[in-house]
C-alpha cells in the first residue's frame, strides 16, 4: 500500500467523523450507553446526574422505577420524565443534558463494497461485519485484514483462516463499537512502509472514537 493510498484513507476517515458530528446537532436519539443529567427545576431530590442509558434502553429512576431511553430524543424523554414526576411534584419542570455520547459505531474500510461506519448495539463477528459493508470486493483478492480496537489495540489477520468452517483454524474475531475494520488492497505490500501504515491506522482509530 503506498503513502497515497494511505491518505486517501485518512481524508475517507475525516469525512465519516464530521458526518457523525452532523447527524448529532438538531433532534439527537439518544442511545444504550449515553450519560444524562437530568434536572427537575427546584426539586433536587428528583434530578439525577451522570445518569447511563442501560443496555436494555431504561435509565433507573430511584423512587420511579424504569423510564425508556434509547431511541427518544431529549424532548420525548423529558416529557417522559415529566409524566413521570409529576406523580410527586406538581407541574414539574424537567430539563435533560446529554453528558457523554457513546460510540455506537463499528468502522469497516478498505477492499470492501460499501465502506463506512455501521450502528452495532452487541458484537458482531468478522464474518457479519463484512457483510454489513456489502461483503469484500473480490473474496480471492482480500486477503489480509487489520483489525483496530476501541483501545488502540491492533491485530492482522489472513482471512483464509475463517472463511471455511470445515478448515477454520482461529474462533471468529467479534467485533464492537468504537471497532474498526480495514480489508488491505490487494497489491504487493511494500514492507519498509509497513510501520508508517500501521502509524497511521492507529490516527484513524483515534480519530474516528473522537466522539466517544
Amino acid at each position: 500500500m503506498n503513502v497515497r493510498c494511505v491518505a486517501g484513507l485518512v481524508l475517507w476517515c475525516l469525512f465519516l467523523v464530521v458526518n457523525s458530528a452532523t447527524g448529532q446537532n438538531g433532534s439527537y436519539v439518544i442511545n444504550r450507553g449515553d450519560v444524562l443529567d437530568i434536572v427537575v427545576m427546584e426539586h433536587p431530590e428528583f434530578s439525577l446526574s451522570g445518569i447511563t442509558v442501560l443496555p436494555d434502553g431504561y435509565i433507573q429512576y430511584p423512587g420511579i422505577g424504569g423510564i425508556k431511553a434509547a431511541g427518544m430524543s431529549s424532548e420525548a424523554l423529558t416529557a417522559s420524565v415529566e409524566k413521570s414526576v409529576e406523580k410527586y411534584v406538581v407541574n414539574p419542570v424537567v430539563s435533560i443534558y446529554i453528558r457523554k455520547i457513546q460510540n455506537q459505531m463499528l468502522n469497516v474500510l478498505g477492499y470492501v463494497n460499501k465502506p463506512g461506519q455501521f450502528q452495532v448495539f452487541e458484537g458482531v463477528d468478522l464474518l457479519s461485519a463484512l457483510s454489513m459493508a456489502g461483503g469484500i470486493k473480490n473474496i480471492k483478492k482480500g486477503k489480509q485484514i487489520v483489525i483496530v480496537r476501541a483501545d488502540q489495540s491492533m491485530e492482522e489477520i489472513r482471512l483464509k483462516d475463517y472463511m471455511n468452517p470445515k478448515h477454520r483454524v482461529q474462533k471468529l474475531p467479534v467485533l464492537y463499537a468504537g471497532d474498526t475494520v480495514y480489508v488491505k488492497e490487494p497489491a504487493d505490500i511494500n514492507w519498509s512502509k509497513f510501520s508508517f501504515f500501521s502509524t497511521m491506522l492507529m490516527a484513524i482509530a483515534t480519530i474516528l472514537n473522537i466522539m466517544r
